[in-house]
């Protein structure tokens, strides 16, 4: 049975590779890239991210007007009026009445006093493009293309750009299988007449083929743990299981955040009506120890709130505020030690994936980038120095009763991750559709 079952995950392990073997090259690439791209951007352009500090800042509206008077006006418009009682609009309704010019996705104050304030508007394909100011006198500094500006594409290819939720489940798609492969590996590995230690040592001298499998296998198990960590931890930013399966569960669970998320995109207009409530929030904000660098956020749905959230704290202590879009007022203020254990451990996620603890854990997700990478391309030279001849070398079907525990593993992970379990089901069907029409080499 033992070697017929191994016999069995092989096959479907080899099936999983094809899956996965793009979407971690795919992650990988976007994902380092966005590691450093900030870096990049400040050494590409020093006159546009760095100035010198003198003085006391102007207002933050001086400076994002100054940010918003170069954007183009024309295009991007948008109406979201509703009328209040005779016909009068309301000021909420007025203040969301016409959404004009391209998005603004978010606007940076610095928390070094020597770097420029940045404001990110909006393509019509969605990238943002930076425009930086300088903030002691709300002077703009110059702007890049969303070509240009790094941190921004590659966020965007690495979440699914330009597909949007298609984009999203092809990656969570991505992710369940790679999940699959990480579990059906240590499987493969676990050592059958060698010591645990032994088996993650290399093996140099028993021919080519044995040492590039090794060199496959132990790394995958030394970073098995990291890969599930990751794997996991980016599935709350898909759109359907984090927008759908994860949103039921904390709604069932009592689990919900506090604070929830802003994605930006107010227009242009949107955001000039909301100028003065800005400044009002942000000298709040302040008044109560947050700053001095702060993320802001205006979504651009009618009477969203300001999104104010302090980029200085450790990660471990974020903090958000609310802000009424008409008055400034604070109406939420709330910390990450406040928010229940889901969001909390959500937004933990999010932190170690960009890298937010500080150099070493900018390193280590580039060291487990890389990794991700070596097994790709060892583990297709492995493939092409056992396939037979020149065929395809697919492992053999493998006429096997399904173990009742592999049963039951295989519906847990399907009921958790639906859409891989949809696929798992897809492939079966088309397997056995294809049954006798194609004999694999063995």
């Amino acid at each position: 049975m033992d070697g017929r079952l191994y016999a069995m995950l092989w096959r479907w392990h080899f099936l999983a590779a094809l899956i996965v073997v793009p979407f971690v090259l795919w992650q990988s690439t976007t994902g380092t890239i966005y590691l450093w791209a900030e870096r990049l951007v400040d050494q590409r352009h020093p006159s546009l991210r760095f100035v010198e500090a003198r003085g006391m800042p102007a207002p933050v509206s001086a400076q994002v007007a100054a940010a918003l008077a170069t954007a183009p006006q024309t295009g991007g418009t948008r109406h979201s009026a509703s009328q209040g009682h005779g016909g009068h609009s309301t000021p909420a309704a007025q203040a969301g009445a016409e959404q004009r010019g391209p998005g603004v996705a978010e606007v940076v104050l610095p928390g070094d006093p020597g770097r420029s304030t940045t404001v990110l508007l909006l393509t019509d394909s969605g990238l943002p493009w930076p425009v930086f100011v300088d903030p002691y006198g709300a002077r703009v500094l110059g702007a890049l293309t969303a070509a240009e500006w790094l941190p921004g594409w590659s966020r965007a290819l690495h979440g699914g750009w330009p597909l949007g939720a298609a984009g999203s489940w092809l990656l969570e798609l991505g992710a369940g299988w790679a999940i699959f492969m990480i579990v059906s590996g240590l499987y493969l590995w676990w050592p059958r007449g060698r010591g645990f230690l032994a088996a993650l040592v290399p093996r140099l001298h028993q021919g080519r083929r044995i040492l590039v499998r090794d060199l496959h296998a132990t790394v995958a198990v030394l970073f098995s743990a990291v890969f599930l960590f990751f794997l996991v931890s980016a599935l709350p930013w898909t759109s359907f299981w984090g927008g759908q399966v994860l949103s039921r569960v904390q709604s069932l669970l009592g689990q919900q955040g506090s604070a929830g998320f802003s994605p930006g995109g107010a227009s242009t207009g949107r955001m000039e009506e909301v100028l003065r409530p800005i400044d009002s929030l942000v000298a709040e904000a302040r008044a109560r120890g947050l700053g001095p660098g702060m993320s802001i956020r205006l979504a651009p749905w009618p009477n969203a709130p300001l999104y104010l959230m302090s980029r200085d704290n450790p990660p471990a202590d974020d903090r958000v505020l609310l802000g009424d879009p008409v008055t400034g007022r604070v109406v939420w203020d709330v910390s990450r030690t406040d928010e229940p254990a889901i969001p909390r451990t959500v937004g933990f996620g999010i932190h170690v994936h960009q890298g937010d603890f500080g150099a070493w854990n900018v390193w280590l997700n580039t060291a487990f980038a890389l990794s991700l990478v070596w097994l790709s391309v060892t583990g297709a030279l492995s493939w092409l120095m056992r396939r037979p001849g020149r065929g395809w070398g697919v492992p053999p079907q493998v006429r096997i009763g399904w173990p009742r525990p592999l049963v039951a593993a295989a519906c847990l992970m399907g009921a958790v991750l639906p859409l891989f379990g949809a696929s798992v089901l897809l492939l079966l069907a088309v397997e056995r559709s294809l049954r006798g029409r194609f004999v694999p080499r063995s």
